[in-house]
């Protein structure tokens, strides 16, 4: 009996001792190299290219410039969100625009509480980069995701996203690598609003969400770039 007890607790401890779901620190800076495939129309298309992401959720600001290639087509845009203003700026073609931010509150980039510890690795031989993989399945339209944070911090890594058929896309799969990825905010200036200020759109679609990973995929309805 005693060595049964002995044992429960043993398992149990083990468990408990599982890394468990973590936000980010609350600012950080890293280009997101991505690669997408996804079926729209009966049509396979591809979404490429790199989004270098600025994210301080102590000031309620997110920054993404973006530099992606979407079956052909170049998608070169800069957007800022400030949450506390409530604006969300687009600039594209020399032209910026306003609009309300997509969400009241900004989102804080978590990995969600129902997602499931899967391993531990080291990425680079035994003195490598140590992360935490987590799974998540059948939420916010993602039908299996994976997010590996670093270990130490919860710094993002990788993500791997397979997406339900959603209105005429019939499924997706993504894959991000999150390069360079630094703490704080190098330069500030990376959220100001173009000026002089720009031209405003009534915004009718903003809603309150609760978004955390998949990184930034609900937060701001995919960059207005077909996804899933």
């Amino acid at each position: 009996m005693f060595a049964a007890v002995l044992v429960m607790a043993a398992m149990l401890a083990s468990v408990s001792a599982q890394p468990q779901p973590c936000c980010t620190p609350n600012q950080w800076e890293a280009t997101m190299v991505e690669a997408q495939g996804y079926v729209l129309n009966m049509e396979p298309k591809t979404l490429v290219g790199t989004v270098e992401v600025s994210y301080d959720f102590d000031n309620k600001k997110m920054a993404f410039n973006q530099m992606l290639n979407n079956s052909g087509t170049p998608i070169l845009s800069k957007v800022i969100i400030d949450y506390k203003e409530g604006k969300m700026y687009t600039i594209s073609g020399g032209v910026c625009t306003e609009q309300d931010a997509p969400t009241v509150d900004m989102p804080q980039q978590c990995i969600t509480a129902g997602a499931v510890y899967e391993r531990t690795i080291r990425l680079g031989g035994p003195d490598g980069l140590e992360v935490n993989s987590f799974g998540l399945w059948n939420v916010q339209g993602v039908a299996y995701g994976t997010a590996q944070m670093t270990s130490s911090d919860c710094l993002p890594v990788t993500e791997v996203l397979i997406a339900e058929q959603t209105g005429q896309v019939l499924g997706s799969v993504q894959a991000i690598i999150f390069d360079g990825v630094t703490t704080g905010i190098k330069d500030p200036s990376v959220f100001d609003p173009p000026s002089p200020p720009c031209n405003t759109i009534p915004d009718v679609h903003r809603q309150r969400r609760s978004v955390g990973t998949p990184f930034f995929q609900r937060a701001i309805g995919r960059f207005n770039i077909p996804g899933f």
